[in-house]
């Protein structure tokens, strides 16, 4: 039986998932682990996983399952103590991995431990900055003040110590403690099922832990950057979450600032236009437009017609 078991969902990774391998299994020391991939998109990824590394344990699959329910499936593979979740467009270059788990073992209430994660240009990944909403929360946000809001770690801490939530590009959890929770949540398709997971353990008892000791490059969730279609999934796995645990109420006036938020980001992007001539502006306003025209594509969180 492994110490951990590394879980990597792939989704057209087939140009990432070597630096994200070679990361792994270059850099990581005394642990023992076992690294199990499954593949969404069926575009060769696990040909070349097969062909150059054979160690690696391929759980085969034939449709998109999503994030969240794709390392669901994985785990139910795992035989690991912990489970650590990582996306293939990230590059480990120390013994990341083996500072998540000597965290775990230090800190025994701790149900999740993630890293300090950056982006290729050496800023600190939004996504390990995550934060739990709040009304006034997303009002801030929608507002332009999303810069002030932290979760996570303050930037120059040199110690682990606990947050709101983590980030599930790269992220520890107690492999009891999944099965007492059942993993993710399944009806989350992509974003934010990390967040409702940590929610979950805070909610049981269990730390939030995050350590600026275990550090990795993200790149970006495989360079999408604000495409229509990334910000729309964004903002409907926020809704999703707040559907779940908000009263109607909150959930209605969550809704009106979250439109809110696109309405102003298209003005400002339909103002700017006219005076440079870079593409920025018309960028934002092809992003949020659809959050601003079609809202029906996000207010009702994820159903079978919205994981697209």
């Amino acid at each position: 039986m492994a110490e951990v078991s590394i879980l990597i969902v792939c989704y057209k990774s087939k140009d990432l998932i070597r630096q994200c391998l070679d990361g792994v299994y270059n850099h990581t020391t005394g642990v023992d682990y076992e690294v199990l991939l499954l593949d969404c998109s069926n575009d060769g990824t696990m040909d070349l996983v097969r062909q150059e590394y054979p160690k690696a344990i391929i759980i085969d699959n034939d449709q998109n399952l999503g994030y969240g329910l794709g390392n669901n499936v994985l785990a139910a593979h795992a035989s690991g103590k912990y489970i650590i979740l990582l996306n293939p467009d990230v590059i480990i270059s120390d013994d990341a991995v083996g500072e998540l788990y000597r965290t775990a073992i230090a800190m025994p209430r701790a149900g999740a431990v993630g890293g300090w994660n950056q982006l290729p240009n050496g800023q600190r990944d939004p996504g390990c900055r995550q934060f739990l909403p709040t009304i006034s929360r997303i009002l801030v946000t929608a507002l332009g003040g999303a810069r002030f809001l932290n979760g996570a770690l303050k930037e120059g801490e040199v110690k682990a110590r606990e947050v709101e939530t983590l980030s599930g590009a790269f992220m520890l959890v107690r492999a009891d403690v999944w099965k007492e929770i059942g993993g993710f949540d399944p009806s989350f398709f992509m974003y934010s099922e990390e967040m409702d997971l940590c929610y979950r353990l805070r909610g049981l008892g269990w730390s939030i832990i995050m350590t600026p000791q275990a550090q990795v490059i993200h790149l970006d969730a495989g360079g999408q950057g604000n495409t229509p279609r990334r910000v729309r999934l964004l903002t409907t796995s926020r809704m999703h979450f707040i559907r779940k645990y908000w009263a109607l109420p909150k959930v209605w006036l969550a809704g009106f600032l979250t439109w809110l938020h696109g309405l102003i980001r298209v003005a400002i992007g339909v103002a700017a236009i006219p005076f440079t001539g870079k593409k920025w502006p018309k960028n934002l306003v092809e992003a949020y437009a659809p959050v601003v025209f079609m809202p029906g594509k996000w207010w009702w969180g994820f159903h079978a017609n919205n994981r697209s």
